[in-house]
């Protein structure tokens, strides 16, 4: 059995650094890494006149192509990296809120550890007050959770 280690990626420092010790994880314990991002959903206020909406539609399509388009493109050079260290590695692009899309996707595919990158915050009230991505997925998910910071 393949264990899967998913790595979030939000194009950062950071998530290359994720991405370096999932890689040493996978090598070390012949695991696949799933390498993901999450285009977060523009909304689109409902009170606008429908030709306003109807462009705004527009434009939230051309906006989350175009994220859709950077993503694969960095992706591959990614997984190229990744492939020469005999590690095996796949790709996906979610779109939804970043760790409700995580932790959905996590436990929909077996993942067996997350490991994502986070900045380091420096007291309570200051974790507390700003709801992060990498600490609502270490609360909620039913997986590990390995967090790297810088």
């Amino acid at each position: 059995m393949v264990y899967k280690i998913m790595v979030p990626h939000d194009g950062t420092d950071m998530s290359d650094r994720a991405l370096e010790e999932a890689t040493r994880f996978a090598k070390a314990f012949g695991e696949e890494i799933v390498l993901v991002h999450i285009v977060e959903e523009i909304s689109i206020p409902t009170t606008l006149t429908p030709d306003g909406h109807n462009f705004l539609n527009q434009a939230k399509k051309n906006i989350t192509v175009e994220l859709i388009n950077w993503w694969e493109n960095l992706a591959k050079a990614k997984m190229l990296e990744i492939e020469k260290k005999d590690v095996r590695v796949t790709s996906k692009c979610l779109i939804g809120k970043a760790a409700e899309s995580i932790i959905r996707f996590a436990k929909e595919n077996q993942i067996e550890i997350i490991i994502m990158g986070s900045r380091r915050f420096r007291g309570v009230p200051e974790i507390m007050s700003l709801g992060s991505v990498a600490r609502k997925v270490s609360e909620n998910a039913e997986c590990n959770v390995l967090i790297v910071h810088h």
